[in-house]
């Protein structure tokens, strides 16, 4: 079994550069786009704090009990959850039932997405210059 993670953000240090959004389309949707990522940073226009969306793989997902089709479930290896894009209709239900703000409609693919920690490598921690973005591993007692 690999090891459960989650990301951690600090807004506090994000330079809004959006290397982390880039590269999440990159790594999951084949080309550059910000509508296409999975985390989602809103610059602030007065130079205070930007604000960062991704999904935060919630123990009770709202996303996932509001999808008709089953098609948003728990990896059971690492803890994340997934859309199953075979099962998936595009009803979009999952987007407002999200308390994050996390599902994204994908207007280029036209379909609804998340962050699904890029399957246990997550690329935008990587490629974030200012650690706004680290790796948290959770212990037994925090697999929420």
């Amino acid at each position: 079994m690999a090891e459960k993670i989650r990301i951690k953000v600090n807004r506090n240090v994000c330079s809004g550069c959006l290397s982390c959004m880039t590269t999440c389309s990159m790594t999951n949707e084949k080309y550059a786009s910000l509508a296409g990522s999975r985390i989602q940073v809103e610059l602030s226009p007065f130079g205070g704090m930007n604000k960062i969306t991704i999904c935060q793989q919630c123990a009770k997902p709202k996303c996932m009990e509001a999808c008709p089709e089953n098609a948003i479930s728990r990896d059971p290896d690492i803890g994340y959850m997934v859309i199953d894009y075979d099962k998936c209709t595009q009803c979009k239900l999952c987007i407002p039932a999200c308390p994050f703000h996390a599902m994204i409609w994908n207007p280029i693919d036209e379909k609804v997405a998340k962050c699904e920690l890029c399957h246990g490598d997550p690329q935008c921690v990587k490629a974030c210059p200012t650690e706004a973005l680290t790796l948290r591993v959770l212990t037994e007692k925090k697999q929420e």
